[in-house]
């Protein structure tokens, strides 16, 4: 195992810089399940922060998984399979040398597994995820006469509209506010950026969500608590349209 964190967790990278390659090792490492519960916890921990270590840990992760698609499947021998019922079950393995036991047993593990499998299918019809899922639209909102700089995302599945600043926050005294233009309308505010957060999710009223494609995501620079009016007061520093994702 390598040394490139220890379980402190102190190895954070500033913000916008690179993981090195000792964070790619590290990266390899926790996709193989090689660091110990603290190396893993504050591993985690960086992830929730560092969009780039993630990135790298999505790609050990496919990785991995693409060298396992030349191996040929195997049948276990039974006595595999024996092994790990009995590791998994031991009151099982014990009650098959007794019949009467082992028979209630048998009808208890075929309950169990019934009971199971149904409340998995109600779950299943419940939350829809057999549906195929729905395309996304994204949105990258800046210029380059602005430091300020947002990604927006909106899941039609969930209604939200998940935004996360990427540049530097608003000025002390005043606050941005994120507005949706579609097409001649006027602006309608979406939100009033909270004061150093990071990451906003936003659930979209239905007419909003209906206007969305196509429409312009745009960041003003407002006083502290939003525009007073309901309508952009401040410059206009950085827009983006939304784009099928």
């Amino acid at each position: 195992m390598s040394d490139a964190m220890s379980d402190d967790g102190d190895h954070i990278l500033p913000e916008g810089a690179a993981p090195g390659d000792g964070d790619r090792i590290l990266s390899a490492e926790y996709v193989l399940g090689l660091l110990s519960p603290g190396q893993a916890a504050a591993f985690e921990s960086r992830l929730a922060s560092e969009p780039a270590l993630r990135d790298i840990t999505a790609g050990w992760a496919d990785d991995f998984v693409a060298m396992t698609d030349t191996i040929p499947p195997r049948q276990a021998p039974r006595r595999v399979w024996r092994a790990i019922e009995t590791e998994l079950w031991p009151e099982t393995h014990a009650a098959s040398t007794h019949p009467a036991r082992s028979a209630r047993f048998r009808l208890g593990r075929w309950l169990g597994g019934a009971m199971v499998a149904a409340m998995l299918g109600v779950l299943v019809v419940q939350s829809n995820l057999l549906a195929p899922p729905q395309p996304g639209l994204l949105a990258e909102i800046g210029t380059a006469q602005s430091a300020a700089h947002f990604t927006a995302a909106y899941d039609p599945g969930s209604g939200e509209l998940s935004i996360e600043r990427l540049g530097p926050e608003a000025p002390s005294g005043r606050s941005y506010e994120l507005w949706l233009i579609a097409g001649d309308a006027a602006p309608v505010s979406v939100v009033v950026w909270p004061e150093a957060a990071e990451r906003q999710a936003v659930a979209l009223p239905t007419e909003l969500a209906e206007v969305l494609p196509g429409a312009v995501l745009a960041i003003s620079d407002e006083p502290f608590g939003g525009s007073p009016t309901g309508a952009p007061t401040g410059a206009v520093l950085a827009t983006g349209a939304v784009v099928q994702g």
